[in-house]
């Protein structure tokens, strides 16, 4: 017999509070999370459930109360509440340029606004999590860089070295959406449906309409990462996102800062 959506949940809750340490500063944590959920992957969901995980509505104020339970991120919102819950810190933003990789041999580690492709300019498929359209980034730790730097230092061919990391000061005035849990993803795509076949993924071109920036907080990304749920016109599609991050969908940003270069791997 395969687990409930809650038995799934307090799965993972147990998982990021096992090693959990009172004497472990905000960054082992924010390494620990990072580890987590990036095992939680869509194979790893459906051979959990038996399919398809889906989470009713009625369960999502159960879901985002277990993520509330969580220790882990109770901790690190004592000192990094925007990455948890927000809302975003716009002074703190981090994008990071990888070398180029034989599967995507134009990718480039500088920013270049005139290569910024806003929603409705290229169709690409349907995604929770697209990557063919805006850019993403990440808030920087108080002491260094933030967590998709640390998504890199656990080890990926697809994002060979150098690296380089851009401080982006985002404009006062971009409106954000803030999701803060499964509740509010359900929500999100409830509000910008996008229908394919029997899933519901979000039209990213008409929430840029309303919206400079979608931010996945921690808390979202523990209750609901792999996760379908009921929405109006179907079921959404379950969101794969691991990290704390943003989705700009429109460019919003003053002149960027080169912050850090990491070096190439040194190979003997």
């Amino acid at each position: 017999m395969h687990p409930t959506p809650a038995r799934i949940l307090r799965r993972r809750m147990t998982q990021l509070d096992a090693a959990l340490d009172p004497s472990a500063g905000t960054d082992a944590g924010l390494r620990h999370f990072t580890s987590v959920m990036t095992g939680w992957t869509e194979p790893e969901m459906t051979a959990l459930a038996g399919g398809p995980a889906v989470l009713a509505p009625s369960e999502l104020e159960e879901a985002d109360g277990m993520a509330d339970g969580c220790l882990l991120l109770g901790r690190l919102a004592r000192d990094e509440e925007s990455l948890v819950r927000g809302p975003l810190d716009r002074t703190r933003q981090h994008w990071i340029g990888t070398s180029p990789h034989e599967l995507v041999p134009h990718r480039r580690l500088t920013l270049d606004r005139e290569r910024f492709t806003a929603p409705g300019g290229d169709p690409g498929p349907p995604s929770t999590k697209p990557f063919h359209l805006g850019l993403y980034t990440s808030t920087a730790r108080r002491a260094g860089p933030g967590m998709w730097r640390m998504y890199l230092d656990l080890g990926s061919s697809l994002h060979p070295r150098p690296w380089q990391t851009w401080q982006l000061p985002v404009d006062p005035a971009a409106d954000i959406l803030e999701i803060g849990g499964a509740a509010g993803w359900a929500a999100f795509v409830g509000r910008y449906p996008l229908v394919r076949g029997n899933d519901v993924y979000p039209d990213w071109t008409n929430a840029a309409r309303d919206f400079a920036g979608v931010h996945m907080t921690l808390r979202a990304v523990a209750a609901a990462q792999g996760f379908r749920i009921p929405v109006a016109d179907g079921l959404a599609a379950a969101p794969f996102w691991d990290i704390e991050s943003v989705l700009w969908l429109r460019w919003c940003f003053s002149t960027p800062r080169l912050a850090e270069v990491t070096p190439p791997d040194v190979r003997p």
